[in-house]
């Protein structure tokens, strides 16, 4: 009987409750029906109805989480100048490897530390009189400090050797009884910066740097066809004097064939093995290989000079750690003294076409006085340069000055922080802005973003390495808002055009975005 009453009471109680709901759901239906009468549902999509930051912020997130590209890893953060507001943050404080991106860190403390007019300097020191007849009785000894400008990217540098000689002549030299001797040793050797890969030394971007740099310590290597089918291929290197070595490995191949091209060296020796095929009939091809010595490579490019201009060396052109016994140094007398265009200039050329040999000589130029200069003892500078900028040391870990080395680890949020504090200083926003590739228009972005509304918009340092990508820098939507900007990505497997095609619409988007 009471479990009987205990059912009943149950079923009471259900039968209550299933009524209440009844009559709430009908109310409740007649107040949605009474409304839906008064105020029309809108009929445009959910997305139009959303904050226009959230939209961005799933667009990004769209695009950097594509299924093609989820292995990859990525550290983005998108800053604006205007209230400094986190647009877009993702993996911002994850360490990566940055490759060329290491360069603003290497810019932004020089620009700080040797100031935007800092020039290198060269000196031409005789160690003995000049006679009557024309005749310098010693050594002439050429002490350098690092001038990374006798190149053709600075076409008023590119004949200083010839003006040198005509100045030399100008002061009654006719013959140089000695040596003439290439002093390099402010630059501690041999001029590789820390974690360089072995096989990227022969390559012209991994040239070592020293304190008397010629060309870029590069050579052109320019290979042509043979004249039939399986012949060896034609070989040349230019400017002549690079102590380069060539070991020709090169076949012509059948025409219409594929060119392929590889170098090969061991570290420290000046044989280059040039390794490949060419096809029949094909246009001529040049790679860029690194020397093995800058500072003979130096003297050589001096010597053709002399001779053209009429001084004659009765001794050998040597570099001074090859000599037995270093020329003397009291009583030289200077002959000569030449300084570098300033860091603004070089700067240019240094990011827009992010050349690693700068930015490892911008790097040395850093170091402490007292011992040779090297990239590990500039490293100490730029850490404490940029602590003024508001970077703490343990937000990157640098290893180098150019990005080369694969030891390199920085954030998306260490590069904003220091891109966002340069923006704010007046000494340094407008010059080092000036410094960077802009979209569609110069440098390395010439050709990318080229007919977006982020042409002319997107100025950026970009970075590359196998499977690594980078771009960071600065832009400006078309409703005018400054925004700051770093993007890093490591790890992936895909093309690296499916990546600067992902982050090329990434920034045309963020420059469209208007809230």
């Amino acid at each position: 009987m009471a479990l009987r009453a205990r059912f009943e009471l149950a079923t009471d109680n259900w039968k209550l409750t299933t009524r209440v709901a009844a009559s709430a759901g009908l109310a409740l239906s007649l107040l949605i029906s009474g409304c839906a009468a008064r105020t029309p549902v809108p009929s445009t999509p959910p997305a139009a109805r959303t904050n226009p930051l959230e939209v961005l912020q799933g667009e990004l997130h769209a695009l950097f989480t594509a299924p093609t590209i989820q292995h990859a890893l990525w550290g983005i953060k998108v800053v604006s100048l205007r209230d400094h507001a986190v647009l877009y943050s993702e993996n911002a404080g994850e360490f990566l490897i940055p490759a060329s991106n290491q360069k603003i860190l290497t810019v932004a403390a020089a620009a700080e530390r040797l100031g935007w007019d800092y020039r290198f300097t060269t000196r031409f020191m005789a160690t003995g009189p000049i006679g009557p007849d024309g005749t310098l009785n010693g050594d002439l000894v050429i002490i350098g400090d690092g001038d990374p400008t006798i190149n053709p990217r600075h076409p008023d540098r590119w004949g200083i050797f010839d003006r040198w000689a005509v100045a030399l002549k100008a002061n009654g030299i006719r013959l140089i009884s000695g040596n003439v001797v290439g002093d390099d040793n402010a630059f501690a050797e041999p001029g590789w910066g820390v974690g360089w890969a072995w096989d990227n030394l022969q390559d012209g971007y991994g040239a070592p740097i020293g304190a008397l740099q010629y060309n870029e310590n590069q050579v052109e290597v320019v290979v042509g066809p043979g004249m039939t089918e399986g012949a060896a291929a034609i070989i040349g290197t230019s400017p002549i004097g690079s102590g380069v070595f060539v070991v020709n490995k090169v076949s012509t191949a059948a025409a219409g064939t594929p060119t392929a091209i590889d170098l090969a060296r061991i570290p420290g020796t000046p044989f280059l093995h040039v390794r490949g095929q060419i096809a029949a009939g094909a246009k001529t091809m040049t790679v860029q290989a690194a020397v093995h010595n800058p500072t003979e490579f130096y003297l050589e490019g001096l010597r053709e000079a002399f001779a053209r201009h009429g001084i004659a060396v009765s001794g050998t052109m040597s570099d001074i750690d090859e000599l037995r016994e270093a020329p003397k140094t009291e009583g030289n007398i200077e002959l000569l003294v030449d300084r570098s265009p300033p860091l603004s200039e070089i700067a240019d050329v240094l990011m827009k076409w992010s050349r690693n040999g700068y930015a490892e000589t911008v790097l040395a130029a850093m170091a402490p006085a007292g011992e040779a200069a090297s990239g590990t003892r500039g490293l100490e500078t730029v850490r404490t340069t940029l602590a003024g900028f508001g970077l703490p040391p343990e937000s990157y870990l640098p290893r180098d000055g150019s990005g080369l080395s694969r030891y390199d680890y920085v954030s998306a949020d260490a590069l904003t922080t220091l891109l966002e504090a340069i923006a704010s200083n007046p000494t340094h926003a407008d010059r080092f802005r000036s410094t960077l590739p802009v979209a569609g228009v110069s440098g390395l972005l010439a050709n990318r973003m080229k007919g977006t509304s982020a042409e002319g918009r997107v100025a950026a340092k970009t970075g590359a390495l196998f499977n690594i990508r980078a771009i960071s820098g600065y832009l400006t939507t078309r409703s005018g808002e400054p925004m700051v900007f770093s993007i890093l990505v490591n790890n992936f497997r895909v093309p690296n055009a499916e990546i600067d095609a992902i982050t090329d619409k990434a920034l045309v988007r963020l420059v469209e975005f208007q809230r």
